[in-house]
């Protein structure tokens, strides 16, 4: 046994989603004791992964994100590019119920590191980033999304694409169509390399 820290396989990802999010759990409870985590669903070997901003009032009765309206136009767009709910892995940024304002630096500075190892334990193919909050957070950019969507970009090696949220676009569905343009992106990467 004492070989064993040398016989590691440098590819794989050193640790789990489920061992990420247990972490994340019991220090999030100390920080953040009122609140309600939610956290990703899907395949954990997934080759897109979906990231928001934070879970909605309709993820609550589930534990899942991305339900009620906005998981329903989610589904529709992922549909529309060959993709299943349940083929990919879906998460957000931040872990528990919150509205954008309500979103602090604070909240921000603890979650960012476990999506990060999220994001590199999973190691999909591609990530596609729903709005201003994961872009940022992913890119480290303070761009806002309607100045960076649509073009993909490098995290770690792992192609990303940022587009809008499909809560905005049911507030502003004059977007539908930039958003469409994002995701054939998204299906013709995923078609080219099998």
């Amino acid at each position: 046994m004492q070989n064993s820290l040398f016989e590691e396989n440098l590819s794989e990802p050193s640790e789990s989603v489920e061992g990420i999010n247990q972490e994340m759990l019991e220090k999030g409870k100390a920080l953040f004791p009122d609140k309600f985590f939610i956290f990703g669903t899907g395949k954990t070997d997934a080759q897109v992964v979906v990231i928001g901003e934070s879970p909605g009032l309709p993820d609550a009765d589930s534990e899942k994100p991305f339900m009620g309206p906005v998981g329903q136009l989610l589904e529709k767009i992922l549909l529309a590019v060959g993709l299943k709910r349940e083929e990919v892995y879906l998460t957000n940024v931040v872990k528990f119920i919150s509205a954008g304002d309500e979103i602090t630096p604070e909240i921000l500075k603890f979650f960012t590191p476990f999506m990060h190892r999220e994001m590199l334990a999973i190691n999909p193919k591609v990530i596609v980033s729903l709005g201003n909050t994961p872009t940022k957070a992913l890119l480290n950019t303070k761009k806002a999304i309607s100045q960076i969507r649509g073009d993909f970009f490098d995290y770690n090696g792992i192609k990303l694409m940022p587009t809008f949220n499909p809560a905005y676009l049911l507030r502003d569905p004059s977007k539908k169509r930039e958003a469409w343009e994002d995701m054939k992106k998204v299906r013709d990467f995923l078609s080219h390399t099998g």
